[in-house]
């Protein structure tokens, strides 16, 4: 939270809740590529089983090599989402949400807690196991901000929904009072004016 705190809280502003990112965030892009690993030496067995010595050292090799390159690339992209991990930043204020990403290039995205119109959460079946999921923000007309992969998402969003309403309470107690309407007096009836003014008639004597 060193960006959030020291680069980009405001005046009388406070930091209310870092929503975390979930471990998942930087493993679950590597167990894509060493899913396709069993797959490749499956089909090596079959080849093996079925084909000649010769054609199954030849496939072999190149089923090691391919094994090999995929291996590099998973550690790879194991570091740079470790690195992005550490480079991610999510925070709730009094005022409005920011959120920090990149490491290269950085991007900030906020929206103030009174321009928020609902807040979804994403959390799929790796999700649900894990208790991981994505909460998208929906403000009033612009883009739509992302916390991607935070923990206990459900929780996270009941305290933003908790946060934006004790803003609009506190917004509502600090509102001026409506002013009292002025008091209209009745004007003072004049000798000068006529006595049947008022729908009664008087003689004088």
């Amino acid at each position: 939270m060193k960006f959030i705190r020291k680069k980009n809280l405001l005046e009388r502003e406070e930091l209310l809740l870092a929503p975390e990112l979930h471990w998942m965030f930087f493993i679950r892009h590597l167990l894509k590529f060493l899913l396709v690993i069993p797959v490749l030496l499956i089909l090596w067995a079959a080849v093996l089983s079925l084909g000649s010595l010769e054609t199954t050292m030849i496939f072999g090799a190149y089923i090691g090599y391919l094994i090999w390159t995929i291996v590099g690339i998973a550690l790879i992209i194991f570091v740079w989402r470790i690195f992005l991990y550490y480079a991610t930043e999510y925070g709730v204020t009094n005022k409005r949400l920011i959120m920090k990403k990149g490491i290269i290039r950085i991007v900030v995205a906020e929206i103030p807690t009174d321009r928020i119109e609902s807040i979804y959460c994403l959390q799929g079946i790796l999700g649900r196991i894990f208790n991981y999921g994505t909460i998208f923000i929906s403000g009033i007309g612009g883009k739509m901000p992302v916390f991607y992969m935070v923990c206990k998402p459900f929780a996270v969003r009941r305290k933003i929904v908790d946060i934006i309403e004790k803003n609009k309470t506190i917004t509502v107690l600090h509102d001026e009072l409506p002013k009292p309407a002025p008091v209209v007096k009745p004007e003072p009836v004049t000798e000068e004016e006529p006595l049947y003014r008022y729908g009664t008639f008087v003689r004088v004597i």
